[in-house]
């Protein structure tokens, strides 16, 4: 995801995960050799607030890892 207000901890070789927009919807590729990298601190709080912010809009955020397909449900 190219945005300049996210932190180096965002960058895919230190995430292990890349972010990128489509339309209403927020796609985010977990490598798959770290299948938890998207439930771990700083990101899970980050994917929540955007998935509350989506769903606010209309869209959702979706993540795959390998052959598994989540959507986050923000709490």
């Amino acid at each position: 995801m190219m945005n300049e207000s996210l932190g180096p901890e965002w960058e895919p070789s230190v995430a292990n995960m890349m972010v990128y927009g489509q339309g209403q919807q927020i796609t985010v590729l977990v490598d798959p050799d770290y299948p938890n990298a998207w439930k771990t601190e700083p990101y899970t709080k980050q994917l929540n607030d955007w998935a509350c912010e989506a769903r606010r809009k209309g869209g959702y955020i979706i993540v795959f890892v390998g052959d598994d397909v989540f959507k986050i449900n923000p709490s």
